[in-house]
């Protein structure tokens, strides 16, 4: 990684290199990680992939990495990270899926409030707009707990539009 260049303190890298300047080891340049460590404010490298012990941060960028072990576990390595790297579009992907089901943590508590409540009373005190909304939550709920049952003819739940009701 090049001294200009801005990490991620999220993400982990693979990065090359150098091993352990022991007298038995081979002379290789492996990968490992490289992670932002929040307890002593510093990035670091890891034992390379394959497993060997190497020297403590990475090489210049455009090092090649000439060890076969780290170069077997490379694709491994970068598809496990890649997963990683991207939790953050994949958590916001579940929740917008969450949110097409129904099963959001508004929803649920509407439908609570729904549920144990006094409906009428407590939306009486909306505005239309407020109670149309606090209704469809109430009903996307309703619509995840009925495909949970495997109930999908399951409609809303009587009463939940009371004011609409009234008018006719």
């Amino acid at each position: 990684m090049s001294e200009t260049t801005e990490l991620d303190k999220e993400q982990i890298y693979l990065v090359p290199v150098a091993s352990l300047a022991l007298p038995d080891e081979p002379d290789a340049v492996h990968l490992a990680q490289y992670t932002w460590q929040e307890r002593i404010e510093a990035w670091v490298t890891t034992v390379a992939i394959c497993g060997r012990s190497t020297e403590q941060g990475p090489l210049s960028e455009g090092v090649e990495v000439t060890c076969a072990g780290c170069l077997k576990w490379q694709p491994v390595y970068e598809q496990v990270l890649a997963g990683h790297n991207n939790r953050r579009e994949l958590e916001a992907e579940v929740r917008r899926q969450q949110d097409l089901a129904g099963d959001t943590v508004e929803n649920g508590a509407w439908h609570t409030v729904w549920l144990e409540g006094k409906w009428k009373w407590i939306t009486s005190r909306m505005t239309t707009p407020q109670r149309e909304y606090a209704a469809d939550c109430v009903a996307a709920y309703s619509r995840h707990l009925a495909a949970w049952d495997a109930e999908p003819e399951r409609d809303e739940p009587e009463g939940l539009r009371w004011w609409r009701e009234a008018g006719r």
